[in-house]
């Protein structure tokens, strides 16, 4: 495996993290939590 896939999906790792740790924190909608899941399973 080549050090920049390795890279690669450390950050996916970390961004999956941070985006599941914020969409607990901030104040959403339903609705807006759903759009946001979307996003982030689109972007991994």
């Amino acid at each position: 495996m080549s050090r920049s896939r390795i890279n690669g999906n450390f950050i996916d790792k970390t961004f999956s993290i941070v985006a599941n740790i914020l969409l607990r924190i901030i104040p959403t909608t339903s609705g807006e939590k759903e759009a946001f899941t979307y996003y982030r399973d689109g972007q991994s």
